[in-house]
């Protein structure tokens, strides 16, 4: 298995965040998803297992990003920046053996151990397109309460636990 590239993981997704002009949290992925071409749509038929998907209009070329209108604000804001990664960071994925679309959605999720090194990069990209480390740094001088950090950010306190574990040594610095 391929070891997972997190500073170019993480680069990309400042990149994003810079493109974007955003500076402060929360990060509106609706405006990241707008300005890259995307729609923003929840879906409120996707079965429990289907968090986020991305999805092209085959008769209009339209890209949907589709997030599971049924789940938390917080996973749905992961789960959509995760998927996101998948297709900023061009990884191939065949998660679904049949065709996929907005009125066919998928009812199963299969994961193979070939793609553990894409998952690992979009979580990766995930954590830091939400809790940007130049912003964590900044808010983590306020205050370190996870609780506050995660409502700050519109993320959950595993999530931000995770991105403060990450960048424990920046900051402190």
């Amino acid at each position: 298995m391929e070891k997972a590239r997190k500073g170019y993981t993480r680069n990309m997704a400042r990149k994003v965040l810079e493109d974007c002009d955003i500076t402060a949290p929360p990060v509106d992925l609706k405006k990241v998803l707008d300005q890259k071409g995307y729609q923003y749509i929840e879906v409120d038929t996707f079965l429990n297992n289907i968090d986020a998907i991305f999805l092209k209009n085959e008769n209009d070329g339209q890209i949907y990003a589709c997030v599971n209108a049924n789940h938390h604000l917080h996973r749905q804001r992961f789960s959509l920046a995760h998927e996101f990664g998948h297709i900023l960071l061009y990884h191939d994925l065949n998660y679904y053996r049949f065709n996929v679309t907005i009125d066919n959605p998928p009812i199963t999720k299969n994961h193979f151990d070939t793609e553990a090194t894409f998952e690992t990069e979009a979580n990766i990209f995930a954590g830091e397109l939400l809790v940007p480390l130049k912003m964590l740094k900044r808010e983590f001088r306020k205050t370190n309460k996870i609780e506050e950090l995660s409502r700050k950010f519109l993320v959950s306190q595993q999530v931000m636990s995770i991105a403060i574990s990450n960048h424990i040594q920046s900051l402190y610095k």
